[in-house]
């Protein structure tokens, strides 16, 4: 039989208050990763020329591709 005295109380909350806080930036930090990895796929281009793939944040209508600098829709 366990005897519960005061630290054996204690190492148990801490070790099940970092247990959660592990979980949690776990899927924290899964979740977080393919929503922006799926974010930034709208921002992709790839150059028709020169097959450069490159981030447009702008998304404006004549892209400009940073390599070869030829405009594109």
């Amino acid at each position: 039989m366990i005897i519960w005295d005061f630290n054996v109380i204690m190492a148990l909350g801490v070790t099940m208050g970092l247990a959660v806080i592990l979980i949690a930036w776990l899927y924290h930090s899964y979740n977080f990763k393919y929503t922006e990895a799926l974010r930034d796929l709208e921002f992709f281009r790839q150059c028709t020329f020169c097959t450069y793939l490159y981030f447009d944040y702008n998304q404006k209508s004549p892209a400009h591709c940073p390599r070869c600098g030829s405009y594109q829709n």
